[in-house]
């Protein structure tokens, strides 16, 4: 237990020394490479090598882990070039994956201090790596002998489950696939979208991500966010309590769901 707490206590330090408002400037509006990438060029292994430990590590910053990305891809980037890019400047297409690299990786971050977090303050064993997220898969956890799904995910009004639930279709091995969701909207940023909403639905979404802002997650010096523990300790008493209570074979959760169902606890 001390172990985790000093690898998260390493990893929210790494993360508040992230220089967010540096990359906004430099990368956000650069979407040049948006393409779909091969596997020999997707990061999602890279990240999981240089982020997510079960012992005390020194944490790249994006810099050197973006170097020694593109330096270990350079001759299958070379074919993605010729196959998209001819023509263009190396200058141009190394900013481009920059930025499609540096979207990914905060991404895969946040997801990660969820995991650690949830190691920390829960007693359900929590399972991640690179096969399972390319999967379409952030974590899986066995609570009672039964195989539960989690997508952690940013803020949306848009679900799985509302576009057919592609995401529930394919993971067939899963009893429960739930979607924890996130948001890098501030408390008062949502009463203010609260106030202006204009449909009952809209507010009432717009309501439960306040909670999900005000209740279950902090923000760092450098506004990156994180997440209280009380988040997946709320989320595993949860499962808990659908493990005991299901009714079929198969169980979907979405975003919305999870948080009506918390918001009073």
């Amino acid at each position: 237990m001390e172990s985790i707490k000093n690898i998260l206590s390493a990893f929210e330090n790494f993360l508040e020394s992230i220089p967010l408002e540096q990359y906004r400037e430099e990368l956000l509006s650069v979407k040049t490479v948006e393409q779909d990438l091969p596997r020999s060029l997707n990061p999602i292994p890279a990240i999981y090598d240089a982020y997510w430990t079960e012992v005390i590590k020194n944490f790249p910053s994006f810099e050197n882990f973006f170097d020694n990305w593109w330096e270990s891809k350079l001759s299958f980037i070379d074919e993605f070039v010729r196959k998209y890019f001819w023509g263009c400047s190396w200058e141009f297409i190394r900013k481009g994956f920059k930025a499609r690299l540096y979207r990914t990786t905060i991404s895969v971050l946040t997801q990660f201090h969820f995991c650690y977090t949830w190691k920390l303050s829960c007693l359900s064993a929590l399972n991640t790596n690179s096969e399972l997220d390319l999967k379409g898969i952030d974590a899986e956890v066995n609570i009672q002998n039964t195989k539960i799904a989690l997508q952690i995910k940013k803020e949306t009004y848009r679900s799985e489950a509302n576009t057919g639930g592609r995401f529930a279709n394919r993971q067939h091995e899963y009893e429960i696939v739930i979607e924890i969701p996130y948001t890098l909207t501030k408390p008062d940023e949502w009463l203010k979208i609260i106030h202006r909403a204009r449909s009952k639905i809209r507010k009432s979404q717009a309501e439960l991500f306040y909670l999900c802002a005000y209740k279950f997650q902090r923000w760092l010096k450098n506004d990156f966010v994180i997440f209280d523990p009380e988040y997946p300790k709320t989320v595993e008493e949860f499962l808990k309590h659908i493990v005991n209570n299901k009714t079929s074979s198969f169980n979907y959760y979405t975003w919305d769901i999870l948080l009506e169902k918390i918001k009073d606890k």
